[in-house]
C-alpha cells in the first residue's frame, strides 16, 4: 500500500508529466466532439496545476530560481487589485479565473527552466520538448487528414453545439469548430516539426539518429499542416509563418557574425528581398491552392454527407473570408479598448468585466470578451500599472534571448535555440491581431509559454556560469564583452 502511495505522490509531483498532459489536453479542446471531455479533464489539470504550484514553488521556494519572478509577482499582484477595485460584478469570477492560471502559465511553463539544476534536468526537460514534438505531430497528423477527408466527402458545413464543423463561413476549419484555431494549431506541429528535424536536438534528447525515413516522415507531416493552413484562409497565421521564417533567416543572416556597417548594409539589402519573396510567394500559394481547391470541392458529388444537421447556408465553398475587410473588425474592437481604458487607466476593469464596462463606455455594443489584440487587452485588463509590470518582464528577458541569440559562437544552426526564439518573435507580432498573451486558459497562450521556457533553458545551458537569476533588472549584461559558451 506504501509502495502504491509513494508512486501516486510521485506521479502527481511530476512537472513534467503536468505540463505534457496539460498542453495536450488544451490542443484537445478545440477539435469538435473530443473538447467535451478536454473541457472536463481542464478542471482537473487546472487543480493539479496549482497544487505543483504551492508545493513545488511556494513551499520549495523554488520561484526564486525562476528568472525575472519579481515582474511576474508584481504583474500577479496588480490585477489581485484590480479584483478588488472593482468590487463583485458579474465577471469577478472570470478575473478570478483567470489570476488562478497565471501562476500556472508563469512559473510551471515559464519557469520550468528552474528545474535544470535537478537530477538529470537538462536531459529530461529536453526529452519533455521532444515527446511533445512527437505527440503534437502525430496528432496534427492524424487531424488534419481526417479534416481533409471530411472535407471532400462532406463538403458543407456541419452545425455542432460549440460552432461549425468541416466549413465556417467560407473558410476551412475540419474537426476543429474554429478555422484560426485550426490554423495556429497546424503553424504550431509545423513549428515541433521543424524542431525535430534538428540531428543535435533529435541525439541530445533521445539518444536517436535522425534517419532517413524519420525525415521523410517529418516533411510529410509539415506540408500537411501546410495545405490545412492555406485552406483557413487565417491571415494572422500567415503573419505568423511570414515573421517566423524571417527571424529565422535573420539569424542565419547575423548570428555569430563579426558586425561591420558594409556588412550589415549588405546583408539588409538581402534580407528586405528575401522578406518581399517570402511575403509574396505565401500570399501567391495560398491563392492558387484556395482556388485550386475550390474548383475541385465544388465540383465533385458529395452525395456522401449524411449528416441531417448541415447548414445548406454555407454550402459554397470558397476558402476566403466572407469578411472583406483586411482587419476583420480589429480596428473597431480596438477602439471600443482604447475607450474603456480611457475611463480605468491605472488599473483596469479586469478580464470579466470587458463586455459590462465595453456596453458601458461605447455606443456600439461589444460582441467579444477580448479585442483580437493581446497588448491591448493586457492594458484594458491590467491597467497601464500592471502593462508595465508586463512590459518590465518582456525587455529584460527580450533584451538577455537577444544577446545571448547573436552572441554565441560558433553559430548554432543545428541547434534549437534559433527555433524556439524565431516562434517567440513571431508570436509577439502574432499578439497583436489574436487572442493571445495571458488572459485566456487556452492552448494558444500556454504553448507560447512553454516555448518561452524551454527557451529560457537554452540561455541556462549556453550562458554556463555568467548565467545569473534576476528579480528584476539584467543591466549587468550590459558590461560584459565574453562570448556566451555553447559547449555545455
Amino acid at each position: 500500500m506504501e509502495r502504491i502511495i509513494k508512486k501516486v505522490h510521485d506521479i502527481f509531483s511530476d512537472t513534467s508529466l503536468f505540463r505534457i498532459a496539460y498542453i495536450i489536453d488544451l490542443f484537445l479542446c478545440s477539435v469538435g466532439y473530443i473538447n467535451i471531455a478536454a473541457e472536463i479533464g481542464k478542471i482537473f489539470f487546472f487543480v493539479w496545476g496549482l497544487s505543483l504550484f504551492v508545493n513545488r514553488y511556494i513551499a520549495d521556494l523554488r520561484i526564486r530560481k525562476v528568472n525575472y519572478y519579481g515582474w511576474l509577482v508584481l504583474f500577479i499582484f496588480s490585477n489581485i487589485i484590480t479584483l478588488f477595485v472593482r468590487g463583485y460584478t458579474d465577471g469577478i469570477w472570470e478575473s478570478f479565473l483567470m489570476i488562478l492560471n497565471m501562476p500556472i502559465i508563469f512559473f510551471l511553463f515559464y519557469g520550468l527552466h528552474s528545474e535544470i539544476n535537478e537530477e538529470y534536468g537538462v536531459k529530461k526537460l529536453l526529452k519533455e520538448l521532444y515527446i511533445l514534438c512527437n505527440i503534437f505531430m502525430a496528432l496534427s497528423l492524424a487531424l488534419n487528414v481526417v479534416s481533409v477527408i471530411s472535407l471532400y466527402f462532406v463538403g458543407k458545413s456541419v452545425t455542432y453545439s460549440f460552432g461549425y464543423l468541416v466549413v465556417y463561413e467560407n473558410r476551412f476549419t475540419g474537426v476543429y469548430f474554429n478555422p484560426n484555431l485550426m490554423a495556429f494549431s497546424s503553424f504550431c506541429s509545423a513549428f515541433c516539426c521543424h524542431l525535430l528535424l534538428k540531428p543535435d536536438f533529435v541525439k541530445l534528447a533521445a539518444d536517436k539518429d535522425l534517419t532517413r525515413r524519420r525525415k521523410i516522415t517529418i516533411i510529410i507531416s509539415i506540408i500537411m499542416n501546410l495545405i490545412v493552413i492555406l485552406l483557413t484562409d487565417s491571415n494572422a497565421t500567415a503573419l505568423i509563418i511570414i515573421c517566423y521564417l524571417v527571424c529565422f533567416t535573420c539569424y542565419r543572416f547575423f548570428g555569430g557574425k563579426d558586425i561591420r556597417f558594409g556588412y550589415i548594409f549588405k546583408r539588409v539589402l538581402t534580407l528586405i528581398v528575401v522578406l518581399a519573396l517570402i511575403t509574396v510567394t505565401v500570399f501567391t500559394v495560398r491563392y492558387l491552392f484556395q482556388t485550386g481547391a475550390t474548383q475541385t470541392i465544388n465540383t465533385s458529388d458529395n452525395s456522401y454527407n449524411t449528416f441531417d444537421d448541415s447548414d445548406d447556408e454555407l454550402n459554397k465553398i470558397t476558402f476566403e473570408h466572407k469578411n472583406k475587410n483586411l482587419d476583420s473588425g480589429r480596428i473597431k474592437l480596438f477602439r471600443q479598448g482604447v475607450n474603456v481604458i480611457s475611463h480605468h487607466p491605472i488599473v483596469g476593469v479586469g478580464k470579466g468585466n470587458i463586455i459590462y464596462y465595453g456596453n458601458k463606455y461605447n455606443d456600439d455594443k461589444m460582441k467579444y470578451t477580448d479585442f483580437h489584440n493581446g497588448y491591448l487587452t493586457i492594458i484594458v485588463c491590467s491597467g497601464f500599472l500592471g502593462f508595465a509590470f508586463f512590459i518590465g518582464f518582456a525587455i529584460c528577458l527580450g533584451f538577455r534571448m537577444f544577446r545571448g541569440l547573436f552572441t554565441m559562437k560558433p553559430p548554432i544552426l543545428r541547434d534549437i535555440y534559433p527555433c524556439l526564439a524565431s516562434f517567440i518573435a513571431s508570436y509577439c507580432v502574432y499578439a497583436l491581431f489574436e487572442k493571445t498573451m495571458i488572459f485566456e486558459v487556452s492552448f494558444m497562450i500556454s504553448f507560447f509559454w512553454l516555448v518561452l521556457g524551454y527557451a529560457a533553458l537554452c540561455l541556462c545551458r549556453y550562458e554556463d556560469d555568467d548565467y545569473k537569476i534576476y528579480a528584476f533588472s539584467s543591466m549587468e549584461l550590459f558590461k560584459k564583452n565574453k562570448n556566451i559558451s555553447t559547449e555545455k
